[in-house]
């Protein structure tokens, strides 16, 4: 590629981070890492009804926790910031620029105030669909009727149109979809800038418009986008061409659906980002499932198979990432892969790597343990399916059990084994070879089994029969903690 590669997020502010919108930005991200290009985040929130501050900071803070981190963009946390040669990277802050390009193309002819109310509008709407047709503005049986030629001048408020090519196709060229041509005819002069507030004055631009100057300024080389912007690209490729502009190249996502082949909604489980890492998920599995919708990997020009294959690391779904591997129809979304792919990698990462991920599921007294420690309850908890699931299966350590499982009381805390328990409170060595040596010569001398005392100390001590090994489970628990607790039972 003779230009750097530069991809962008363009997410609008006016709700949740939904899956959908981290997978496009997860493909954004791979295909600038694979190339060595930059990875912009851009705000659009000409909603001004819907966008909030709040909801920047979710996006980015979603954005962040799953690891994509943007070459430019806003500054996290600072949204009166930001990083890169091209800011501000919200669009309500950029009105300069879009107001001079919009009176640029006013000035060639090529845009035209348009002073038509909404009523009347909306009075030409109903004839044309009484007559069976589709309205457009200025075009079909609506041509004559708009503002296009009434040279309308800056004398009183109006909104500002964008002269549309009347005829011929309009080819939009998609590196996942290939081409799609839709006839010029068939689109309206759209609005580039709602009505000002007074004569002359330039309104909101609107999205449309406002991602063709950001693209164009931002020398953007790939806009990857779900699929419901597919019908926006018509529209945006001859205001490239009004600006003199190089055409990006457009790879446009197929959405993502239920396991059902419906629409994803809650019923096929979380759809907002936030609610994966309340869930106890890592960002890593997050990562490979979403690029896993759409995408097929290949290793040597094979596709993944094995269980094994599919677990990818970061720098090999980069190595691997290419646009030409992405399916064109619709993704099946599982919850069941992901909880999968998340028990897998929790197996395999290193304590030092869970450990962040695990701190924000832990009381606050988790912080204070020395390494050791942090190391032995997670290696001893990676059974778990999330990290919830380890965080649950550590309260033990910190809190003292509330009730008891009755049934696991009668069975397990026998008369029979309580002079073992009393063996066990006055141990003081509590090294892992220290305590199984120990654990041997206890059974030995009251003839019970391994499963009788571990049974019995987990019910002592956690309140129930479940606990990692025993010898884990003690160490964790610490000594004094081990006396304190056994005493009530001795």
């Amino acid at each position: 590629m003779s230009r750097q590669v530069v991809t962008r997020f363009a997410p609008s502010p006016t709700g949740m981070l939904h899956i959908g919108g981290v997978r496009t930005a997860l493909f954004s991200w791979l295909f600038a890492r694979r190339h060595g290009g930059r990875f912009i985040l851009r705000v659009e929130d000409t909603d001004l009804s819907r966008s909030t501050d709040d909801n920047i900071r979710i996006i980015e803070d979603g954005l962040a926790w799953c690891g994509l981190t943007w070459d430019e963009g806003p500054v996290l946390g600072d949204p009166g910031s930001w990083k890169g040669p091209h800011g501000p990277y919200r669009q309500m802050q950029r009105m300069d620029l879009y107001r001079a390009k919009i009176q640029e193309l006013l000035d060639r002819g090529l845009a035209y105030r348009c002073r038509c109310s909404r009523e009347a509008i909306e009075a030409r709407r109903k004839t044309v669909e009484a007559a069976g047709k589709v309205f457009q503005y200025n075009r079909g049986l609506d041509r004559g009727k708009g503002c296009a030629d009434a040279g309308h001048d800056a004398s009183q408020p109006a909104a500002i149109r964008f002269r549309m090519p009347g005829d011929g196709d309009i080819v939009v060229p998609d590196l996942i979809k290939g081409d799609t041509r839709f006839p010029a005819d068939s689109l309206d002069d759209w609005i580039i800038a709602r009505t000002g507030e007074g004569p002359g004055d330039i309104g909101v631009p609107t999205y449309n418009f406002c991602v063709v100057v950001d693209d164009t300024d931002m020398e953007v080389t790939h806009v990857i986008r779900g699929d419901d912007h597919l019908n926006n690209t018509p529209k945006q490729i001859p205001l490239f061409a009004a600006f003199g502009t190089e055409l990006p190249a457009f790879a446009h996502v197929p959405m993502i659906l239920g396991a059902d082949g419906a629409k994803l909604s809650k019923r096929h489980g979380a759809t907002s980002i936030t609610e994966y890492q309340a869930m106890g998920l890592l960002p890593s599995a997050v990562r490979l499932a979403l690029a896993r919708l759409s995408w097929t990997p290949k290793i040597h020009g094979r596709a993944v198979e094995s269980a094994e294959e599919e677990l990818l690391t970061d720098e090999q779904m980069i190595e691997l990432f290419d646009l030409a591997d992405c399916q064109k129809s619709a993704a099946r979304f599982d919850m069941d892969k992901l909880q999968w792919l998340n028990q897998k990698l929790i197996q395999r990462s290193p304590w030092q790597e869970l450990e962040p991920h695990l701190r924000p599921f832990m009381t606050a007294s988790w912080s204070s343990k020395p390494d050791a420690w942090k190391a032995q309850a997670i290696q001893s908890t990676q059974k778990g399916k999330s990290l919830a699931d380890m965080a649950e299966a550590l309260r033990f350590a910190f809190e003292r059990p509330a009730d008891f499982d009755e049934k696991a009381v009668e069975k397990f805390l026998t008369a029979a084994v309580k002079p073992a328990l009393r063996e066990v409170s006055d141990l003081v060595d509590y090294h892992h070879e220290a305590l199984e040596a120990a654990f041997t010569a206890i059974l030995e001398k009251y003839g019970l089994k391994t499963k009788d005392l571990a049974q019995a100390l987990r019910v002592a001590l956690c309140g129930r029969p479940v606990s990692p090994g025993i010898y884990d489970t003690l160490m964790l628990v610490g000594r004094d903690e081990v006396a304190a607790r056994l005493q009530r039972w001795l």
